[in-house]
């Protein structure tokens, strides 16, 4: 059991404080540890290595023995220039260059934890990152030779080892005490850090549910209860409607009732597109009750300036003409949110390629909306369930004539005389006159919320003398006393008694006396 040649099956005292080596446990033991030579404080794995603060843009400098030093970018770099290049760590050599930029991965809450396992990091934990990438990860995770997280094949010297508190005390790197109030001031950093990421999750929990908040729940606390790669959720939450496409469900469909469905222009934008072609303009009217997600995206475009100076970059004569790339080129553009939306066109009442001068939107295919348009010169049904229409045009015919008489470079679909369009004029917008009518309602409900809180409040106050007791609760407790029988309402009218009858009640055979539940269990 013991050390040595003792067949006990307990530790003897001899062993246990020093004669077959001391153990860490033991006075002279924990002497021992404390003066050995390769004794060193160990800075946490998400501190600097200078300043021993939490890190926000964390650096690696690489050591000669595959270890390495993590710092702070905007800490590291002013060292650097003020001691010639020197490692604070190691004294050795360092080139800013040499300097490689770390990607931690982290929890909603600022935790760090492996990107792979989704085991948080601790101060026994064995930290690796990769060289190639920056990715840091659990050494368990580091296998096959592939960064899983770039996907990026890795050799082994390009593992660097950050941290390894139950390894072997690496004999290059020299050892540097740390001060104990150094380690404490940097216990309540941490400390500091770990109540500001949780301060915010309390004042999420008592904020006010907002109005687009939704009847169902977003799931997170039954997805992180049969899923480990999802963080543990204890509370539930109400799933937040998207705020435009309730607004586009509101232009989609139309409020019914007397007048209401003839009153469509109040539910349409009006815009002029003026050319570079002699200054003509064109008048175009967008369908927002057929297609409200495209017109949005237009008209979101258009007061951001994205349209100004863009050329008409695709004519085919007898056909329609095509612009809205800000490229000019005819691949580039694209939405007011920065990725491609989806068609409108299988949308009920969705307009039609019927007519000359309809403008609908250019694609790649199904779902690739961007910023392109066109305007076609004559009716075109092929192009039904495949383009969203959005508009016509309803003034300017005299300029799309112009437009579809501009010769074409030979063996192409470009315009010979380059035309841009010099600005966008948006003579009503609906959906700006939709917020601010849901803004005014939303403010008027608060300010009726705020008066009714503000009345229950005072009345509260009316309902409490100076010296806090609720006016009546004092007569009520000094007429109840104290004592057996307190809780006895004495003002109360008592009943006359009646003295007991003392003739006998008739018997009454005929009716059998019936019995209700199991009786007395006398039977039994």
């Amino acid at each position: 059991m013991g050390h040595g040649n003792s067949n006990k099956l307990y530790v003897t005292h001899a062993e246990h404080s020093g004669m077959f080596g001391q153990h860490t446990a033991s006075s002279g033991g924990f002497k021992a540890k404390e003066q050995a030579t390769q004794r060193r404080v160990q800075t946490p794995f998400d501190c600097c290595d200078l300043t021993f603060q939490p890190f926000n843009n964390p650096v690696c400098a690489r050591n000669a023995d595959g270890t390495g030093n993590v710092f702070e970018l905007v800490s590291i770099i002013p060292w650097l220039k003020q001691h010639g290049n020197t490692n604070p760590v190691t004294q050795e050599p360092l080139q800013p260059s040499d300097l490689i930029t770390l990607h931690y991965a982290r929890k909603p809450s600022g935790e760090i934890h492996d990107p792979i396992s989704f085991k948080p990091f601790s101060e026994h934990s064995h930290i690796v990152a990769i060289a190639t990438t920056g990715n840091v990860f659990l050494a368990e995770s580091v296998k096959g030779g592939r960064d899983l997280v770039a996907d990026v094949k890795f050799k082994k010297e390009d593992v660097i080892t950050l941290q390894n508190p139950h390894g072997l005390p690496t004999t290059s790197v020299a050892p540097k005490p740390t001060p104990t109030a150094q380690t404490e001031k940097t216990d309540k950093s941490k400390s500091l850090v770990t109540k500001s990421a949780v301060a915010p999750a309390v004042t999420k929990a008592k904020a006010s549910t907002p109005w687009n908040a939704s009847p169902y729940s977003t799931g997170l606390p039954g997805a992180s209860l049969t899923s480990t790669s999802v963080d543990p959720q204890t509370q539930s939450s109400q799933l937040l409607w998207d705020e435009e496409e309730l607004m586009f469900d509101e232009f989609a469909n139309p409020p019914k009732g007397k007048g209401k469905e003839k009153d469509v222009g109040k539910r349409r934008a009006y815009v002029r597109v003026v050319t570079s072609l002699g200054g003509g303009a064109l008048n175009l009217e967008l369908y927002c009750e057929k297609a409200p997600k495209t017109c949005y995206n237009f008209l979101q475009l258009a007061k951001a300036g994205k349209y100004n100076n863009v050329l008409f970059h695709r004519l085919v004569p007898g056909f329609m003409i095509q612009t809205g790339d800000p490229t000019g080129t005819g691949s580039g553009g694209e939405s007011c949110w920065g990725t491609p939306f989806r068609d409108e066109y299988d949308l009920r009442n969705a307009a039609k390629h019927d007519s000359r001068g309809i403008i609908a939107m250019a694609n790649k295919g199904p779902a690739t909306n961007g910023s392109q348009w066109f305007i076609t010169f004559r009716s075109t049904p092929h192009l039904d369930k495949k383009h969203t229409v959005f508009g016509k045009l309803v003034g300017g015919e005299d300029v799309l004539d112009a437009l579809e008489g501009l010769p074409v470079k030979p063996g192409t679909e470009r315009p010979a005389k380059p035309v841009k369009i010099t600005e966008v004029v948006i003579y009503q917008d609906p959906f700006e006159e939709y917020k601010q009518r849901e803004q005014r309602k939303r403010d008027r409900k608060a300010e009726t919320q705020q008066a009714r809180t503000k009345e229950a409040e005072e009345k509260a106050k009316d309902d409490t003398n100076w010296f806090g007791v609720k006016v009546g609760q004092e007569k009520a407790v000094a007429a109840a006393g104290g004592g057996i029988g307190k809780y006895l309402n004495l003002n109360a009218k008592r009943p006359l008694e009646v003295p007991p009858s003392t003739a006998p009640a008739p018997p009454d055979e005929g009716k059998k006396k019936r019995r209700i539940g199991f009786g007395d269990f006398e039977g039994w």
